[in-house]
């Protein structure tokens, strides 16, 4: 894997694990690959032409379908995407 890939994906998961981490993943060593499956999605959404509205609802949907959590709502996932946003290529 290229180097810039790789520190994309180290960057997307700072990202998932610092800002958004709706399972507490950040609080343990072990658990820091916890939303790896995600990454590769995350990175062909900014490797598209989509915004922020899309991020956001990827993120919610992770939320809501594959967590069972509640749902929140979107606002607070708002400055995640647009964190991941300026990892865009």
């Amino acid at each position: 894997m290229p180097q810039d890939v790789a520190d994309r994906r180290a960057r997307v998961r700072e990202i998932l694990l610092k800002d958004w981490d709706p399972a507490n993943a950040s609080r343990s060593e072990a658990a820091r690959t916890e939303y790896d499956a995600y990454i590769p999605p995350l990175l062909d959404l900014l490797h598209s032409d989509v915004g922020e509205d899309a991020i956001v609802d990827f993120l919610h949907e992770r939320e809501k379908e594959i967590m069972c959590f509640p749902s929140l709502g979107t606002a607070r996932l708002r400055p995640v995407a647009r964190k991941l946003l300026r990892l865009r290529p």
